[in-house]
């Protein structure tokens, strides 16, 4: 399939989508994430919308996605479509980026949600009429019920404000906005959502100096599951073991992006294009800092070196490949030859 025959397909739905839904997914087993896409597929509950699932970096998961959507079985849902894309570079600020600059059909709000996260059958309405009654939001979030920390984040999030990874949602403006601007997460990043909510409580112009979680609006109960991990499963602990490393990243990123935006009231469109660049320009302008930060804590040394490896890539070039979709006969998917 060319570039231009993928693009008809996502911007010639433009505006006609009431909402977009869009699944990022990497490491996900494809029983996993077919549950995610039917949660998803089942919280529409009739509404008009396109469902993205943007695999990045694993095509034998992507080539699973795409045959269980070709072959669902499921009863039709008014208005709904399922497209599944393949993207090859195995980065999820690249996929994100895809998304955003060449996929997104246009609607109104739009939904991330994460590979693993299977939500609510209320979650998107929720979400959706809570973001019609807050006018000056940018975002909504749904709040986590499910793991040990999730009683804390949520109380925190009702409390001070923030947005979730797993499940949030930016309006079509904040989208087009973000489009407009050239805004792109920068490669190898770890923290992509909490670099986006900065961006957002700044209203996307910290030039401006007007910060303020308001932007963002948490809706009490809309939520999700997952099944979190066991410790007493050695996979479990392994991903337990590798999160923590890339925490350490994380850590490093939010330094670097605080410094962009606090510190030099920088545009986020103009953020370096890798979270190694945007590391080493905090870096170098802050070396007290830095060196300061590492002292305290040298677990952030391993992050320097995970930054170093994640954000050597290739490919970025390359356009999404859309391997599979579905759709109901009221959709507004425009078919496409395989």
């Amino acid at each position: 399939m060319t570039e231009s025959s993928y693009g008809a397909v996502a911007n010639d739905a433009r505006g006609a989508v009431p909402w977009s839904i869009a699944i990022l997914s990497s490491r996900e087993s494809p029983e996993v994430l077919a549950a995610t896409i039917e949660a998803a597929a089942a919280a529409v509950n009739r509404q008009m919308a396109m469902l993205d699932v943007m695999v990045n970096g694993n095509l034998a998961l992507a080539e699973a996605a795409a045959s269980y959507v070709a072959d669902r079985r499921a009863a039709p849902s008014a208005g709904l479509a399922i497209r599944v894309w393949y993207v090859a570079v195995g980065d999820k600020s690249h996929a994100w980026n895809s998304y955003l600059h060449n996929i997104w059909p246009g609607g109104d709000p739009t939904f991330f949600i994460d590979g693993y996260a299977r939500v609510q059958p209320d979650a998107l309405k929720l979400i959706a009429d809570g973001l019609a009654g807050a006018p000056a939001a940018l975002a909504g979030s749904g709040v986590p019920t499910v793991g040990r920390s999730a009683k804390a984040l949520r109380e925190r999030m009702l409390r001070e404000g923030g947005a979730h990874g797993n499940l949030y949602a930016l309006r079509a403006a904040t989208i087009e906005r973000l489009r407009s601007s050239g805004f792109r997460l920068p490669l190898g990043l770890y923290f992509t959502d909490p670099l986006l909510q900065s961006a957002i409580c700044f209203d996307l112009d910290p030039a401006r100096g007007d910060w303020s979680w308001s932007r963002i609006f948490v809706h009490p109960t809309a939520t999700w599951t997952f099944r979190p991990l066991d410790w007493r499963r050695p996979a479990d602990l392994r991903a337990y073991l590798k999160r923590r490393v890339r925490q350490t990243q994380g850590q490093l990123e939010k330094l670097a992006y605080n410094y962009h935006f606090v510190t030099r009231r920088a545009a986020p469109e103009s953020l370096p294009e890798t979270a190694e660049q945007m590391v080493a320009a905090w870096r170098a302008a802050s070396p007290k800092q830095a060196q300061q930060a590492m002292l305290r804590n040298p677990m952030l040394l391993l992050g320097l070196r995970r930054l170093h490896q994640v954000c050597r890539l290739s490919g970025t070039e390359q356009p999404p490949r859309l391997l599979g979709q579905w759709s109901s006969p009221d959709s507004v998917l425009i078919p496409v030859a395989r």
